[in-house]
């Protein structure tokens, strides 16, 4: 079996597939235009919906009975969180700040650098033992 040399599988590959997404597209046009299928999209649309909202309901009454937190419950908390982690970075750079102003003004910084009064009381003499 001889083939030409101008024989490209590649074009007739593509040919096939055009021809083939042209009658797709034309028997879908066909049916969507169509009432029946309207009318069954409609039906099938509405069921999905009824069934997202079963689900939801059974699913907060089983997270209420195990005593687990729901979706809504758990974004709160990490709002929550969020809110003292930014507290907590403010706090923190304000006390950095305080210290940083501190050693500037020539305050010792921490505890350990603080002056202490002077020692003036002596410690009493040994009493020699009789």
């Amino acid at each position: 079996m001889a083939h030409p040399k101008d024989f490209d599988p590649l074009a007739v590959w593509r040919e096939m597939l055009s021809q083939w997404e042209t009658s797709v597209n034309a028997l879908a046009n066909k049916t969507m235009a169509s009432d029946e299928y309207g009318s069954a999209m409609h039906g099938a649309m509405g069921l999905t919906l009824r069934m997202q909202e079963t689900i939801k309901q059974f699913m907060t009454a089983y997270l209420a009975a195990t005593n687990l937190p729901s979706r809504a419950e758990v974004l709160a908390l990490g709002e929550r969180l969020g809110d003292i982690e930014a507290r907590l970075d403010r706090m923190n750079a304000l006390l950095q700040r305080i210290s940083e102003e501190q050693r500037h003004d020539g305050a010792p910084a921490t505890a350990h650098e603080r002056p202490r009064p002077p020692r003036t009381k002596k410690p009493p003499a040994a009493e020699p033992s009789a």
